[in-house]
Protein backbone atom coordinates (compact mmCIF):
# COMPACT_ATOMS: atom_id res chain seq x y z
CA UNK A 1 0.00 0.00 0.00
CA UNK A 2 1.04 3.58 -0.64
CA UNK A 3 0.45 6.19 2.05
CA UNK A 4 0.83 9.88 1.24
CA UNK A 5 -0.06 13.23 2.67
CA UNK A 6 -0.39 16.52 0.88
CA UNK A 7 -0.13 19.81 2.77
CA UNK A 8 -1.06 23.24 1.43
CA UNK A 9 -2.31 26.61 2.60
CA UNK A 10 -4.76 29.04 1.06
CA UNK A 11 -5.57 32.73 1.44
CA UNK A 12 -8.26 33.28 4.11
CA UNK A 13 -10.78 34.69 1.62
CA UNK A 14 -10.43 31.53 -0.48
CA UNK A 15 -11.42 29.04 2.24
CA UNK A 16 -15.11 28.67 1.21
CA UNK A 17 -14.27 28.12 -2.48
CA UNK A 18 -11.43 25.74 -1.65
CA UNK A 19 -13.58 23.66 0.68
CA UNK A 20 -16.29 23.41 -1.98
CA UNK A 21 -13.66 22.18 -4.45
CA UNK A 22 -12.23 19.72 -1.90
CA UNK A 23 -15.64 18.21 -1.16
CA UNK A 24 -16.36 17.71 -4.88
CA UNK A 25 -12.90 16.27 -5.52
CA UNK A 26 -12.92 13.83 -2.60
CA UNK A 27 -16.35 12.54 -3.66
CA UNK A 28 -14.88 11.66 -7.04
CA UNK A 29 -11.68 10.20 -5.59
CA UNK A 30 -13.81 7.85 -3.46
CA UNK A 31 -14.94 6.07 -6.63
CA UNK A 32 -11.45 5.41 -8.00
CA UNK A 33 -10.38 1.76 -8.16
CA UNK A 34 -7.49 1.24 -5.76
CA UNK A 35 -7.99 4.48 -3.84
CA UNK A 36 -8.59 2.94 -0.45
CA UNK A 37 -8.90 6.17 1.53
CA UNK A 38 -8.85 9.87 0.75
CA UNK A 39 -9.54 12.36 3.51
CA UNK A 40 -9.09 16.11 3.84
CA UNK A 41 -8.50 17.95 7.10
CA UNK A 42 -8.33 21.66 7.88
CA UNK A 43 -5.74 22.60 10.48
CA UNK A 44 -6.52 24.86 13.48
CA UNK A 45 -5.11 27.96 11.75
CA UNK A 46 -8.14 27.81 9.42
CA UNK A 47 -6.17 28.10 6.17
CA UNK A 48 -3.88 25.06 6.13
CA UNK A 49 -4.98 21.64 4.91
CA UNK A 50 -3.72 18.08 5.05
CA UNK A 51 -4.94 15.40 2.67
CA UNK A 52 -4.41 11.77 3.66
CA UNK A 53 -4.31 9.27 0.82
CA UNK A 54 -4.02 5.50 0.85
CA UNK A 55 -3.64 3.67 -2.44
CA UNK A 56 -3.61 -0.08 -3.03
CA UNK A 57 -0.42 0.14 -5.10
CA UNK A 58 1.64 2.28 -7.48
CA UNK A 59 -0.84 1.71 -10.33
CA UNK A 60 -3.76 3.01 -8.27
CA UNK A 61 -1.76 6.07 -7.25
CA UNK A 62 -0.75 6.74 -10.86
CA UNK A 63 -4.39 6.39 -12.00
CA UNK A 64 -5.47 8.85 -9.30
CA UNK A 65 -2.82 11.36 -10.36
CA UNK A 66 -3.92 11.23 -14.00
CA UNK A 67 -7.69 11.65 -13.55
CA UNK A 68 -9.60 14.54 -15.06
CA UNK A 69 -10.97 15.45 -11.63
CA UNK A 70 -7.40 15.74 -10.28
CA UNK A 71 -6.54 18.13 -13.11
CA UNK A 72 -9.70 20.17 -12.44
CA UNK A 73 -9.05 20.26 -8.70
CA UNK A 74 -5.46 21.43 -9.07
CA UNK A 75 -6.46 24.07 -11.63
CA UNK A 76 -8.98 25.42 -9.11
CA UNK A 77 -6.74 25.06 -6.05
CA UNK A 78 -3.33 26.34 -7.14
CA UNK A 79 -4.31 29.99 -7.82
CA UNK A 80 -5.87 30.14 -4.34
CA UNK A 81 -2.78 28.88 -2.48
CA UNK A 82 -0.39 30.86 -0.34
CA UNK A 83 1.53 27.65 0.33
CA UNK A 84 1.63 25.34 -2.68
CA UNK A 85 0.90 21.63 -2.23
CA UNK A 86 3.77 19.52 -0.94
CA UNK A 87 3.58 15.72 -0.90
CA UNK A 88 5.17 13.35 1.60
CA UNK A 89 5.34 9.58 1.26
CA UNK A 90 4.71 7.82 4.54
CA UNK A 91 5.83 4.42 5.73
CA UNK A 92 3.38 2.69 8.03
CA UNK A 93 4.84 1.50 11.30
CA UNK A 94 1.65 0.37 13.06
CA UNK A 95 -2.09 0.92 12.97
CA UNK A 96 -5.32 0.20 14.79
CA UNK A 97 -8.99 0.89 14.25
CA UNK A 98 -11.46 0.32 11.48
Amino acid sequence: MNYRIMRFGVRPAEVPAVEKAIIAFVAQAADEPGTLRYESFREPDGVSYVHLMIFADDEAEARHASTAHMETFLADLLPRCEVEPAFTNLRKVAGAGR
